[in-house]
């Protein structure tokens, strides 16, 4: 933490240089007038931005705007390699009255986020992305923040706890392998930071609180004057739960700092905080006399960030430090005062530049490092205790894709892309990820194709049995093989200048050489024989209107939906199964926002899964299909606002919110996990303000 004490000493210095004071033009002031650039967008890694719609249409009071739709969780953003992230925004994740980061998801297509609590998690796998996310230990759906890992090690889970909703300015969500984004894995979340990026001041808080006793309160402070700004955010949510023992609580402190060092290049500095805790609840028939767990997460995060964009060129260098300790209390429920541990540092680095040298030329280059080292304790009373001491772990991973986009006529345009991204892995076997894409279309309508192949490590838990018999040569592990997936989508997406939109994509998933830990071992992969398949077809749509009318002043409606249309799997034992855990045959979510009397809103979302199933694969060599006791209910949840906006100027209030939500209004019976009912009915009241 040295090294970012000094940083933190650099940027309060340069901050109060005479070349900062006033009367001298602000350097992002200075870019925007050479090039018209807008001067903040650093300080989140990559930026996602969109056209303006063009064309605006009138008619007996009712306009149909010119504007781009609102950004909503069930559309998804193409980009110029032919792949796609859904995006939810800081907006609609407190629209949806979200308290933790996995419920800020449950408006994505195809993502299923599994959960035993009202608000936190417990351990295990909780988030499931078009089927993947269940399986043995393996780090194939991923958790960031600021784009670099925070999530669990060791045994591949989301550890969501750690991460507060309050510090999220908009999460993205890569559904498929996309070497050009994101490194190993199948899928990740990212969490984008929030900073201040008006010059000026801001002070805000809010306040909520409703049914089981549950609580939220945050507060925030932001300040950007000429070089340098400020933004810093506290946060804090707690619940009594719906059932016994199934409280929770997170605390965050929150800071995101930056300084402008010339009209080209910013330096952000970013810390969090974060102790959290979360009880589990006994599950349906469980014995009174059962011991009953506590999860604590407590985490220290930081990157430091150095940001540039130039007339062809624009990108960053960024260094990361995150320690995590995951404390898993009475972990026997017969047994009392047996816990575990998990100790986890990783650190590292991303580097990355995209150069337009040419007229429609994207060349995209960049470097990932990350180092971690991680410890497991196991701590008994009836037996000796067990310290798990993992070797430590490095990926080196470049990359490189370009794209190019042609104009015919100036009526079609299209865009090919190619890429490859490497990695070199000191530990696990190395390996090559290509990807190639094209976006074609005319006007308001597109088709985009993309190819990736997917490499999945296994996590470091897979060697625990062997080192704990005495332990391994590193060289050794290199024989164990990542497992890959070969991924192919196409769809077609069409604009309407209502503003209104529609995507269609069908994917495609073939998975190999899935890695399978048995016992002390030393692990190898699954058979050639070994395969799964999935296939599927993915709609988000989203319509906009304004009208001159009290009523109606604004309605913005959006809806996406997944079907899961074919699964087979064949295990190393030849065993075959045509379902998977977690893998809906068919899920969907809508929601919409309703503007009328001025200042007043109505919010409301849907959620239904149709024939889901639990359970998982774990650590075997077989592939079993789902019995019947492994069906989970269909999910319905209705969840429904309403706000009261406001503003007084002369009280330097410039946004406030008064709001009541009622929660499952139609008060269904549902579970995420067999025996875990989930909360009925519940209602939260609340509000906010900010000043500036």
């Amino acid at each position: 933490m040295k090294p970012c004490l000094l940083a933190l000493f650099c940027l309060l210095c340069l901050a109060l240089s005479p070349a900062a004071q006033e009367g001298e033009a602000a350097p992002e002031e200075e870019r925007t007038a050479q090039d018209g650039a807008e001067g903040d967008a650093a300080g989140r890694g990559e930026a996602g931005d969109s056209e303006d719609w063009d064309l605006v249409m009138e008619g007996e009071g009712l306009t149909l705007t010119g504007e781009q739709p609102p950004a909503n969780p069930a559309l998804p953003e193409t980009d110029s390699f032919g792949a796609q992230r859904n995006v939810v925004s800081g907006g609609q994740i407190w629209e949806q009255g979200s308290l933790d980061i996995l419920d800020a998801l449950r408006n994505v297509p195809g993502v299923v986020t599994g959960k035993q609590n009202a608000i936190g998690t417990t351990t295990g796998t909780s988030l499931y992305i078009r089927g993947r996310g269940y399986t043995h230990p393996s780090l194939d759906t991923t958790l960031s923040f600021d784009g670099v890992p925070r999530y669990g090690l060791v045994y591949g889970q989301s550890m969501a706890d750690g991460i507060p909703v309050f510090a999220a300015e908009s999460v993205e969500v890569y559904k498929y392998p996309q070497p050009a984004n994101f490194g190993a894995g199948y899928a990740q979340v990212n969490v984008s930071p929030r900073y201040m990026a008006e010059q000026g001041w801001e002070a805000g808080t809010g306040f909520s609180g409703g049914s089981f006793l549950s609580f939220a309160e945050n507060a925030s402070f932001g300040w950007r004057r000429r070089r340098f700004d400020i933004y810093a955010a506290q946060s804090w949510i707690s619940t009594e739960g719906h059932a016994d023992h199934s409280g929770s609580f997170q605390q965050s402190y929150y800071l995101n700092t930056g300084l402008w060092i010339s009209a080209y290049w910013d330096l952000r500095l970013l810390f969090n905080f974060v102790d959290a805790e979360t009880e589990r609840a006994p599950k349906a028939g469980q014995d009174k006399d059962d011991i009953l767990s506590t999860f604590k997460t407590g985490t220290a995060f930081s990157t430091l960030t150095l940001n540039n964009q130039f007339d062809k060129a624009a990108g960053f260098f960024k260094l990361y430090y995150n320690y995590t300790g995951f404390t898993w209390l009475d972990e026997e429920i017969r047994i009392p005062g047996d816990w575990s541990r998990q100790r986890l540092n990783a650190y590292g680095m991303r580097a990355r530049e995209v150069f337009s040298f040419w007229k429609g030329s994207d060349i995209t280059a960049g470097l990932d490092i990350d180092g971690s080292k991680t410890v497991n304790e196991d701590h008994n009373t009836t037996r000796p205790s067990v310290i798990t001491d993992f070797p430590f772990m490095t990926l080196y991973s470049p990359y490189l894709a370009l794209s190019q986009y042609f104009s015919v006529k100036e009526k079609y345009f299209f865009i090919p892309s190619a890429g490859l991204r490497a990695y070199f892995h000191d530990t696990w076997d190395n390996a090559f990820s290509p990807q190639a894409g094209l976006v074609a279309g005319r006007d308001r309508a597109e088709f985009h194709f993309n190819y990736s192949l997917g490499v999945i490590y296994p996590a470091p838990a897979i060697i625990q049995g062997l080192l704990n018999s005495g332990g391994t040569e590193k060289s050794d592990l290199k024989e164990v093989r990542p497992e890959i997936v070969h991924h192919y989508e196409g769809g077609f997406s069409y604009r309407w200048p209502l503003p209104a939109a529609l995507n269609v994509s069908y994917f495609y998933d073939d998975g190999r050489d899935r890695i399978v830990a048995s016992g002390p071992a030393l692990p190898g992969n699954a058979s050639k024989a070994s395969f799964f398949r999935i296939q599927g077809l993915e709609l988000g749509g989203s319509v906009s209107l304004k009208k001159d009318s009290p009523m109606l002043r604004r309605l913005d409606i959006f809806a996406g939906g997944t079907w899961i249309t074919g699964i087979r799997a064949k295990g190393e034992d030849g065993s075959e199964a045509g379902r998977m855990p977690y893998s809906p045959v068919f899920s969907m979510s809508a929601g919409f926002r309703w503007g009328f009397f001025g200042g007043f809103y109505l919010n409301g979302d849907y959620q239904f899964l149709y024939d889901l199933y639990g359970g998982g694969l774990g650590r075997s060599g077989a592939f079993y299909e789902p019995d019947k006791d492994s069906r989970l209910d269909d999910i319905h949840l209705l969840n429904l606002r309403i706000s009261w906006l406001f503003e007084r100027v002369s009280w330097r209030i410039t946004e406030g919110e008064l709001f009541f939500s009622v929660n499952n209004l139609l008060d269904r019976k549902y579970s995420y996990y067999a025996g875990y009912e989930m909360p009925g009915i519940n209602f939260m009241a609340g509000g906010r303000i900010k000043f500036k």
